[in-house]
């Protein structure tokens, strides 16, 4: 008998416990400020005229309450070495970018949290030879879209959290960033990022 009521008020206290904890969620908080950095791989036929670089990237989110999406903002620079080899020359190029995305958190459970993204954004993009005498390109600013995915990584103990993050960035450049150095330029680039959330 007193092992029946010893079950029966374990068992209430269990329920007791579940219903405060789904009565108390965790808060979410609403923002967040990160930094990050990472390589940057050209791919189609932007690895004609890049070699692989590296960026990096300030990233501000704002977490939704009650909805099943929040949102991104990056600021990037992406620097790479011109390949020689097919340009004609050496130097250098980079990509200025601001991209707003949404991002979409799957429920899987653990400190392990994956996620999706996808959005639009603007890319400053310019090539700089080394040699004299190579023409120079100026600046151009233009569209592009992204989608990609990454996992944030709960650090136990610390104010801070990590993610990893990739995606592949189209820059709708039609014209070419140069026409020096490759006509009918189709930029696209992979960012590898890993980073920290400062709170």
């Amino acid at each position: 008998m007193r092992s029946r009521a010893f079950f029966a008020s374990l068992l209430l206290c269990c329920f007791h416990a579940a219903a405060l904890a789904s009565a108390s969620p965790v808060p979410l908080k609403p923002f967040q400020i990160g930094f990050g950095g990472g390589a940057s791989i050209p791919v189609s036929d932007t690895k004609d005229a890049f070699k692989s670089g590296w960026h990096g990237s300030g990233i501000v989110r704002l977490n939704l309450p009650m909805m099943p999406f929040g949102l991104q903002g990056n600021f990037s620079y992406n620097h790479f070495s011109l390949d020689q080899q097919n340009v004609g020359f050496a130097g250098s190029g980079r990509i200025l970018s601001g991209i707003a995305d949404a991002r979409f958190g799957l429920p899987i459970p653990g400190p392990i949290k994956p996620y999706l993204l996808a959005g639009i954004g603007t890319y400053n993009i310019k090539a700089n030879p080394d040699q004299s005498g190579a023409p120079a390109s100026n600046s151009t600013t233009k569209f592009g879209i992204n989608g990609g995915g990454g996992v944030n990584i709960d650090v136990p103990g610390l104010p801070v959290h990590a993610f990893l993050e990739g995606k592949i960035e189209n820059i709708y450049t039609d014209q070419g960033l140069n026409s020096a150095v490759v006509k009918d330029f189709k930029t696209r680039i992979i960012p590898v990022t890993f980073g920290i959330f400062l709170f």
